[in-house]
């Protein structure tokens, strides 16, 4: 016959009994010289450890009921660590546990399956404290105080968790390394207080979201699902009328109720290496903008605004330097092409005997003379071109004296203003030509350093055909020499070839004495080209000033320009609105990615930390010990004193 203890029936409590406490089977008594007579095939120890306490949670008395579940065929003693319990007490017919040291052994007899109870008390420590306060119309009351009494009545319960751990979990980080943390946590315990409530007294009550509650007629009762680590707190608030509170009954299951998913870790993991791709890309756009930027505050655009003033003088002073160039080409390649004659007349297989070369060499004489004759007069006129402009310089300077001094004395005169403005455009008219006419003589770039090449001035090439000339002459020198030297005429055959040679140097340029002299085909292919050039850049200018004149604007849109790129690098205004720049985004991409590795390796911590803690709770099988080989299971039920009027 079931054995019952105190508001508890075994029999009809052992199906709710939520966890069991392992059982240890000997194959001989730990603390005594018991031998079982045989090993049973396989025992369950189901402690359920019920807890009598007053109203405010204070333990009065602490049960442990044993349920031993034994299979096998044969008689066996078992032996039960029971640390400190007192007097144990069989609740099962024909089983007679007794003490032993600190185990309780008792030998059974089970023909397949035997189910055994018994019940000791003890003063062991309880993993749970419960604390209860009761507040009715804002004040804390003793619970023996409120019976009978109305108003709005809290009552809040707290819980504290005792099996505080001390571990080291280890957990792969965001960066895939393996980390360790030492970590503190208790032991989870899912309890469940059961609040029995009156409806007929009870009223508007209030209770927790996580709250469950059943309907029995006019009977609520209220379920609290805590997991308090270490402490948590729930409560339940009513108008209560004439007040009456039922036992309070609290489930305690060593369990970790459920664990969250830790898998949405790997998708941050993909998300941080999404952004930090995205925040590379930043970083490289922002370095390209920092490029333009760079190279933009380099630029020198101060003379833009003024280049359009100068169109009109650069296209004509190119005109005229165009002509003079193309005439000076025009006479150069007259002076290649009779060149070119006498080199092709210089055969000395044609002189059949010595005299026909010395009469050759005579002809060759005289044309040297000739050809240095007309290098000197090219010479000459080229002093007459070049005394002509230095005349007209001298003009024009004369000229522009008496431009700026009529200007000067008409200006002092308000009738002759207009005559005085007229000067004065005259004299800045002479003051152009005069630098013109510099640049025909000495050569230059008549708009001054710039995009147009600079040109070579009259004195340049009068020099060069001034050192053609002497050299023709020193030919012309040689080629009498070689004819009064008729004796040696053996060797007037090589002298022809030096003198080709030589005239082939003169035609297309070469080394003489050691210096490098450029031939006429040069001369005459480089002023052409110039001359062509100054043609197209004359042309091309006069067709696009009015495109130039929009250079005036040139340094404002460069100016702004750079104001937008640098306000999308780094943030600022653009025409009127707040624009954050790259910087800001790769900052913030920056920060992201590194908050996501944070995250994951709190999140691999706490996934760490959850199993540690679910293994801890299942590990937690027994109140007061397991026999080695036991299964365990164990469970509290913690049943506090209602509020009853004593009348």
């Amino acid at each position: 016959m079931a054995r019952s203890f105190g508001f508890f029936s075994v029999a009809r409590r052992s199906a709710a009994i939520a966890t069991l406490a392992a059982v240890y089977i000997l194959s001989a008594a730990t603390a005594s010289s018991y031998v079982a007579p045989g090993v049973p095939k396989a025992v369950t120890d189901n402690e359920t450890v019920y807890v009598i306490a007053d109203a405010t949670g204070a333990p009065r008395t602490t049960v442990v009921v044993d349920w031993l579940q034994v299979e096998g065929t044969g008689r066996f003693t078992i032996a039960d660590p029971a640390p400190g319990v007192g007097a144990i007490e069989s609740l099962t017919d024909g089983f007679t546990p007794e003490r032993s040291g600190e185990d309780v052994i008792a030998t059974v007899d089970v023909d397949g399956n035997g189910d055994f109870f018994y019940r000791a008390e003890t003063d062991a420590e309880l993993p749970l404290e419960v604390g209860m306060v009761y507040i009715l119309d804002g004040v804390e009351m003793a619970p023996t105080d409120l019976a009978g009494k109305s108003g709005r009545l809290r009552i809040e319960i707290t819980l504290t968790n005792l099996l505080e751990r001390e571990d080291t979990v280890t957990f792969v980080g965001a960066d895939g390394i393996e980390q360790s943390s030492e970590v503190t946590y208790t032991v989870p315990l899912l309890c469940v207080p059961q609040f029995e409530i009156d409806g007929t007294r009870m009223t508007a009550i209030e209770a927790p979201a996580s709250a469950q509650i059943a309907i029995a007629g006019s009977t609520l009762t209220y379920a609290l699902p805590m997991v308090p680590s270490p402490e948590m707190t729930g409560f339940l608030e009513m108008d209560a009328r004439d007040i009456e509170l039922a036992p309070l009954i609290i489930s305690v299951l060593p369990k970790l109720p459920a664990s969250p998913d830790f898998s949405v870790a790997d998708d941050l993991l993909e998300l941080r290496d999404g952004l930090s791709d995205l925040r590379r890309l930043s970083e490289g756009q922002l370095q390209v903008l920092d490029g333009i930027t760079g190279g933009m505050s380099e630029m020198d655009l101060s003379g833009a605004a003024g280049a359009a003033d100068g169109i009109a003088t650069l296209t004509s002073g190119l005109g005229e330097l165009g002509d003079g160039a193309d005439g000076l080409a025009q006479l150069t390649s007259g002076q290649y092409l009779y060149l070119d004659g006498v080199i092709a007349g210089i055969d000395a297989s044609q002189f059949d005997s010595l005299t026909q070369l010395q009469a050759a060499i005579g002809q060759m004489h005289v044309a040297a003379s000739e050809l240095a004759t007309g290098t000197a007069g090219l010479v000459q006129l080229l002093d007459g071109q070049i005394a002509l402009a230095e005349g007209i310089r001298a003009s024009n300077a004369a000229l522009l004296a008496q431009a700026g001094g009529f200007a000067a004395t008409y200006s002092v005169d308000p009738t002759l203003s207009p005559a005085a403005a007229d000067f004065q455009t005259l004299a800045e008219g002479l003051g152009a030509q005069d630098h013109l006419l510099g640049v025909l003589l000495d050569g230059g770039d008549p708009d001054g350093p710039g995009p147009a090449p600079a040109m070579p001035g009259l004195y340049d090439t009068r020099d060069s055909l001034d050192t053609i000339a002497d050299g023709i002459a020193m030919l012309a020198d040689g080629l009498g020499q070689i004819e009064a030297q008729s004796a040696a005429l053996s060797a007037v055959p090589d002298a022809f070839v030096q003198i080709r040679q030589a005239l082939i140097v003169l035609r297309d340029g070469g080394m003489v004495s050691g210096q490098a002299l450029p031939g006429l085909g040069v001369t005459r292919d480089g002023l052409a080209g110039v001359a062509d050039g100054l043609s197209q850049a004359e042309t091309g200018l006069a067709g696009s000033a009015a495109e130039l004149a929009r250079l005036a604007e040139l340094p404002v849109m460069m100016v702004e320009l750079a104001d937008t790129l640098d306000a999308l690098a780094r943030g600022g205004a653009v025409r009127g609105q707040h624009l954050p720049g790259l910087t800001t985004t790769s900052g913030a991409l920056q920060q992201i990615t590194s908050n996501l590795g944070w995250g994951v390796d709190d999140m691999r911590e706490g996934e760490a930390l959850t199993e540690a803690m679910s293994a801890a709770a299942d590990a937690y099988t027994s109140f007061l010990g397991l026999p080695e080989g036991a299964e365990g299971n164990l469970s509290f039920l913690y049943k506090l004193d209602g509020v009853k009027s004593t009348d």
